[in-house]
């Protein structure tokens, strides 16, 4: 056998491998932004509406014209306002990106979102809603400040304090009202998981940001949560 034989199939491996990695790469690549963009933070506080209107305790049974104002009060203050205030700000320039990489972009979108949770908060305590619905988006504000507070000096991941709260407050509902929420519980700890990934495989922040992300949005969802509803 000739001294170059043996390498002529490990050659063709690794040519193979080259041609297919690229293709692996882009494929989990784009899983990684289509998760971020589904799970983005500001869809947070419309999925744990969800959350709390998919449990089995008396919020679930709350008239539908309630649960459908309160829906359009979400929607209308939390996602399609931001995202039209975001809008404007990219068509003049004052952000580069919708994803704020920048720290003063970041101050400068959290402060519009800051204050339109606050007033989601302020409307609900004026509304005859169930304490847990004025708790939910009180601890949503004191999260926003907090993190907002956090970027000011140092730069973590918004997506993984978003989804940190909304596993907290599975948590809390599930040990406050003694209920199931097994499939919920499986749901969000599973895009939790998929959600700190894609930030990392993104390179959007590193593992540190990630995890301090998580603790901020959970710890300060939780006291809020804890002191509100015990």
């Amino acid at each position: 056998m000739k001294p170059g034989e043996n390498e002529m199939p490990d050659n063709g491996m690794a040519e193979e491998e080259s041609r297919m990695n690229p293709g692996s790469e882009r494929r989990l690549k784009r899983a990684a932004e289509i998760i971020s963009v589904v799970f983005h933070p500001i869809f947070m506080p419309l999925y744990g509406l969800l959350i709390i209107y998919s449990a089995h305790t008396l919020h679930s049974f709350l008239p539908s014209q309630i649960k459908r104002m309160i829906l359009i009060l979400v929607m209308a203050n939390n996602l399609l306002l931001p995202m039209a205030f975001a809008t404007f700000l990219y068509a003049r320039g004052s952000i580069r990106t919708f994803n704020a990489s920048d720290r003063n972009e970041r101050v400068l979108l959290l402060s519009f979102v800051l204050m339109m949770y606050s007033l989601t908060a302020f409307i609900l305590l004026r509304m005859q809603v169930p304490t847990l619905f004025r708790a939910f988006f009180i601890s949503i504000a004191i999260v926003t400040f907090t993190i907002l507070l956090i970027t000011i000096f140092y730069r973590i991941s918004l997506h993984a304090s978003g989804i940190g709260g909304l596993v907290v407050l599975v948590i809390c509902m599930t040990t406050v009202y003694n209920i199931g929420m097994l499939w919920q519980s499986v749901a969000v700890a599973l895009i939790a998981g998929a959600v700190m990934s894609s930030r990392i495989y993104l390179g959007d922040h590193t593992p540190t940001e990630v995890w301090t992300g998580v603790a901020a949005g959970a710890v300060m969802m939780g006291l809020s949560l804890f002191f509100m509803l015990r």
